[in-house]
């Protein structure tokens, strides 16, 4: 199956983003919205932080209802802490994209990403969801995607398409975030459509299983975001029945290919990176086990500016894996980074590190963590720390 990285057209669907003037860059796109041509199937996850914004509070009320007819995401403000203020203007700013639809206000989910502390003006939300209804196009993907940037430095999509029972069904979807992100639901903000005819009920269990192979097995810097969203929908406009049995599970398959493939670039594009790392972690007692090991090598800032610097350096690694709280043997540890054998039985291969450290210098490798003491595994996908990473943050309200 392929996932092209690219916007596609997806039945029933239609998108749209402009520049409202949002940000301090006015020429710069900060609106999107997403529309269904008709209510259509909805599900989602959301941010498990105890701080949450005002827009994850609304549209985690409205999803569980299972259906939605539009999106509406803005970027610049995360309209976090903002306190009763921030209530009003999310519900006040999905009434915004309603009106204009001439729809229940309950059928439209609002979105934001930003500074969090921040508010914006109505006026121009206003203005900009007028803008951007007169946009819409089946084709407005890219654009949508790109209004709802931060941080990152491109857009980023995901389209694939598969046949079941004669009819021609479509994924697609975008998603934005490059720091502040080690979600455990979702990763930032990530919205994806399908034409298929699917129940809310199926949607909820689809993204339950596939997360933790995709926007939950992904880190940048261990930090977990506010307004962490994913939003699902199925407009039904294949023309197929509603999906059961192996049909369901094929595009299960598909759905879960798309969003890896999002979950990917993601952290491809982390802040200030230039490496892509798996951290796959083998040989555990159990699943978490070999997750806790996985995720403290993938976070730890020592690691990661290894990477960064190309340092094969194996006290790194092996101290983050003996914080983990994990029972382990070190006699047994195995590690092999960017396919070279470093370290195992208890002894480092000194003579391996140069060859390691060399092959260390490609944009993509991989760091397997054999703990030889059972047959659970567990991998996340990580970046290297930079030096772009630590100013793009300090200077990130400045």
């Amino acid at each position: 199956m392929e996932v092209r990285l690219e916007p596609a057209l997806v039945r029933g669907f239609r998108f749209a983003g402009v520049a409202a003037g949002l940000r301090s860059e006015p020429e710069r796109k900060d609106l999107g919205i997403i529309v269904a041509d008709a209510p259509a199937t909805a599900a989602g996850v959301f941010t498990t932080s105890r701080v949450k914004a005002a827009p994850v509070i609304i549209a985690q009320e409205r999803v569980r209802a299972g259906r939605l007819r539009a999106v509406a995401v803005n970027s610049g403000s995360a309209n976090c802490f903002t306190g009763k203020t921030g209530m009003k203007l999310a519900e006040d700013s999905a009434a915004c994209l309603a009106d204009a639809l001439g729809c229940d206000a309950a059928l439209v989910a609002p979105a934001s990403t930003g500074v969090i502390g921040r508010l914006y003006d109505l006026e121009k939300y206003r203005a900009g969801i007028a803008q951007a209804v007169s946009k819409l196009a089946p084709e407005g993907l890219a654009d949508f995607a790109t209004a709802i940037l931060t941080t990152d430095t491109h857009p980023k999509m995901a389209a694939t398409k598969l046949r079941i029972g004669g009819a021609e069904i479509a994924i697609a979807g975008c998603a934005k975030g490059a720091g502040m992100i080690q979600p455990m639901m979702a990763t930032m903000l990530a919205f994806i459509v399908t034409d298929a005819a699917i129940s809310a009920a199926a949607l909820r269990g689809i993204i339950r299983r596939t997360l933790p192979s995709s926007f939950n097995a992904v880190t940048v810097d261990g930090d977990m975001s506010t307004n962490d969203t994913l939003l699902v929908m199925a407009s039904g406009a294949a023309a197929t029945r509603s999906l059961a049995g192996s049909a369901l599970a094929r595009f299960e398959k598909a759905f879960g290919a798309v969003a890896e493939t999002l979950a990917r670039e993601l952290v491809r594009d982390g802040e200030g990176a230039t490496k892509l790392v798996t951290i796959e972690v083998r040989g555990a007692r159990s699943a978490p086990d070999a997750e806790r090991v996985a995720r403290a090598v993938a976070n730890s800032p020592l690691v990661k500016t290894a990477f960064f610097g190309c340092d094969p350096n194996f006290g790194r690694i092996a101290m983050a894996v003996g914080k983990a709280g994990v029972a382990i043997d070190p006699d047994r540890l195995e590690v092999n980074l960017a396919g070279i054998r470093i370290a195992s039985r208890g002894t480092l291969h000194v003579e391996a590190l140069p060859q390691a450290a060399a092959k260390m210098r490609e944009r993509e490798f991989k760091l397997v963590i054999d703990l030889k003491q059972g047959r659970a595994a567990a991998r996340i996908l990580t970046c290297d720390l930079s030096y772009d990473y630590v100013k793009i943050n300090a200077e990130y309200t400045t």
